[in-house]
């Protein structure tokens, strides 16, 4: 019994060395560590940027109205839709035939609470928000609907951006309305003109 401890000990002191490291040691092996992979922007019931009208329609169960101009196509539920508390119309905005705006509109929402309350929401599922500039709101609108978000009635607009960089805009436009406003970020911040700068 007493050998038998004696060499269960010397195997246990042989074994230290290769248990106790210190900053400076290297491991025998090399961990596997995750890459991290591409955050891709999911709206609700899996829709993403650069889906077709005809894909949004199949994932999206609501009905849609739609209408064009220019190189833009606008879907519009015809039905409000719930988000957090409130109800809002659902607008999905496509270029060349690619998601790139996704919006909702909280219509005769007369409380500023109800828009801070959103905001909260926001919040909790984005983290901490930005001021932003309403003329970014207001030009990223005005080729699809000019004068739909105008510049002089944009109020409180604040910004979060996701890992994909998506723009996530919330805002008032009008006395009783506000908007949130998810961006595409093949959208940029803005369509400014830049010829000649």
């Amino acid at each position: 019994m007493h050998k038998r401890m004696t060499v269960l000990l010397l195997v246990l002191i042989m074994l230290i060395p290769y248990t106790v490291r210190t900053e400076q040691s290297t491991p025998f092996f090399n961990m596997p560590t995750a890459t991290p992979g591409q955050i891709i922007f999911r709206f609700r019931d899996g829709i993403r940027w650069g889906m077709t009208p005809e894909q949004v329609k199949i994932l999206e169960p609501e009905e849609m109205n739609e209408r064009s101009r220019q190189n833009w196509t606008v879907m519009m539920a015809k039905e409000k839709v719930a988000v957090s508390r409130f109800t809002a119309d659902l607008l999905f905005m496509f270029r060349d035939s690619r998601l790139q705006i996704i919006a909702y509109e909280f219509q005769r929402q007369t409380s500023t609470t109800d828009y801070r309350y959103l905001m909260g929401a926001m919040k909790s599922v984005y983290g901490e928000y930005s001021e932003a500039d309403p003329l970014i709101v207001s030009t990223l609108m005005d080729e699809i609907n000019p004068n739909h978000y105008r510049l002089d009635q944009i109020e409180g607009a604040v910004c979060w951006r996701t890992g994909d960089g998506t723009a996530i805009y919330q805002f008032f436009y009008g006395n009783d309305s506000f908007a949130v406003m998810y961006v595409s970020p093949d959208m940029g911040t803005g369509q400014y003109q830049v010829n000649g700068l």
